[in-house]
């Protein structure tokens, strides 16, 4: 839940709708701390971004108190979010539900869409990665074990507008740096995806850079 692949952060900062933001198992900070500074550098005119976090693991709640990158942090599920409907312009889940079991995964993807007035963002990877618990700057997190994977066919099912791919699944890390880009159009070869979801239904050319 505390970090992604910096291929994510342009997709991620650029796509995602509006001025006001959930961003759900919110770990080290990362996507606070580009929201708030890169979103209004892209419109300075526009209305400066507020970002709230939520983290199951408490640890990572009080370090990031003590940063005052979020207009607010709250601890909680990622499952049974406690905010009302339609409570934030977009929501961020990245590298979320591989922490969740299937059903878990389910709930999430109900939530997100339940407090988002204008989109989503999830993102996971698209191969088999269970594992334990994760050490963090924060200590040891037993939310950080993997616990289900959602592979392309799996994660489409979940109904979003459209899915992006970062990196390409190779067998050789040669093979997957050269040709890297062509996981973000073909995104069931890819090593991670991202599924965005727009409450009007329209696709989007989403930005990268």
């Amino acid at each position: 839940m505390s970090t992604s692949s910096l291929a994510f952060d342009a997709l991620v900062v650029h796509n995602v709708l509006g001025s006001s933001f959930l961003d759900v198992g919110c770990g080290l900070g990362k996507w606070g701390f580009l929201l708030k500074k890169y979103r209004w550098a892209d419109n300075p005119e526009s209305k400066p971004p507020t970002v709230t976090g939520i983290d199951l693991f408490e640890p990572h709640i009080k370090s990031l108190r003590a940063q005052n990158i979020y207009d607010s942090l709250a601890v909680g599920s990622a499952t049974s979010l406690p905010f009302k409907d339609k409570s934030f312009d977009s929501t961020i889940a990245c590298e979320v539900i591989e922490h969740l079991t299937e059903p878990e995964g389910l709930m999430l993807i109900s939530e997100l869409r339940r407090v988002s007035r204008l989109s989503f963002v999830v993102s996971t990877p698209n191969f088999h990665c269970l594992r334990g618990a994760g050490r963090t700057p924060d200590g040891l997190n037993p939310f950080e074990a993997h616990r289900h994977n959602l592979l392309y066919k799996e994660f489409r099912s979940l109904g979003f507008t459209q899915i992006a791919g970062v990196g390409l699944l190779a067998p050789s890390h040669k093979i997957r740096q050269t040709f890297a880009s062509l996981g973000f159009y073909f995104p069931r070869f890819s090593w991670s995806m991202l599924g965005f979801w727009f409450a009007d239904g329209k696709k989007r050319v989403l930005e990268t850079v």
